[in-house]
């Protein structure tokens, strides 16, 4: 692979299959993509743009009404994910995923850990205000009965359904000594007890505003590089405030400010150890005055600026 941050592939993630609300599935349409690469170009990256997975038109939302019933194509959904994932990667792109709901994470980085061989080897820090860690079995303890975007963690450590975790593969992704998640402030008693017994680093919201973004991210920056081969971000867009981030799937009602977050993560693509970046549950039908959508161009262009020096 050569530098980290030469050639970059932005891949949508067509989904809302994984949630109740499937209005996540018009996401990645919604964003100026254009002006993405405009402005990576601008930083001297080499940048295309894949175009959607055609993921929303695998079924009818009134034929798929249940969870039950919507599981095959969140399956699929991530396998022709984890394809691209592969794919961009062989041809030396680091994929920037944007979604869709964010049952993306199975083939986020199920595909990058797949391709670079470093399985239970990579370092993930995830930004979202959920823990996103139930399993089937905990999983009804969600809102509206817990659906496929709630239990992404999990199947990456080789829990839950095997429809689930083992997309790409049987062996666990990733380690849990590897993830910390930041900005949590709204879980059930199955995923607390989860991330617990596996060891999982959290930061809940009341953390970061008492202690400040910057110290907790360099903490699970130093967790996500601490003898890894790789290591990427996720964000889903909840995490933020939700009077700067409206458009979401889920909204909680106060969350990070993006004014904090910007200027932490700038760069970070730029690490030599950096191999992903994922933005997930951008609902543009709740977005205001494209609030949402102009703060997805934000974050990727801060993650990829050049290091100030």
């Amino acid at each position: 692979m050569q530098t980290p941050f030469s050639k970059v592939e932005i891949i949508g993630y067509d989904s809302g299959w994984g949630s109740r609300d499937y209005g996540c599935e018009d996401g990645p349409g919604a964003v100026r993509t254009d002006r993405i690469l405009h402005k990576l170009h601008h930083q001297g990256i080499e940048a295309k743009c894949r175009g959607t997975l055609s993921i929303k038109f695998l079924g009818k939302h009134e034929e798929l009404n249940t969870k039950e019933k919507t599981l095959p194509l969140v399956v699929e959904g991530t396998k022709r994910l984890f394809n691209h994932i592969q794919h961009a990667l062989e041809n030396q792109y680091m994929p920037v995923v944007i979604g869709g709901d964010h049952s993306s994470a199975i083939g986020t980085w199920a595909g990058i850990v797949s391709a670079l061989g470093v399985h239970e080897n990579f370092g993930l820090i995830w930004l979202d205000a959920h823990l996103d860690a139930h399993t089937y079995e905990t999983s009804h303890q969600g809102k509206w009965g817990g659906w496929w975007h709630g239990q992404p963690v999990s199947a990456l450590l080789g829990y839950g359904l095997p429809e689930l975790k083992n997309v790409g593969g049987p062996t666990p992704k990733l380690s849990p000594r590897h993830i910390s998640m930041i900005g949590v402030h709204s879980f059930e008693p199955g995923e607390e007890e989860f991330v617990k017994k596996h060891g999982i680093k959290v930061y809940s919201l009341d953390e970061v505003e008492r202690r400040g973004f910057q110290a907790v991210y360099a903490e699970a920056l130093q967790r996500a590089t601490d003898g890894t081969q790789g290591f990427g971000l996720t964000i889903d867009l909840d995490c933020f405030d939700p009077q700067e981030a409206p458009g979401v799937g889920v909204a909680e009602g106060k969350g990070l400010h993006p004014a904090e977050v910007l200027p932490i993560i700038r760069s970070v693509a730029r690490h030599p150890l950096f191999r992903g970046l994922e933005i997930a549950e951008f609902n543009p039908h709740k977005d205001k005055d494209n609030k949402t959508r102009v703060l997805i161009e934000k974050i990727i262009e801060n993650a990829f600026a050049k290091a100030q020096s």
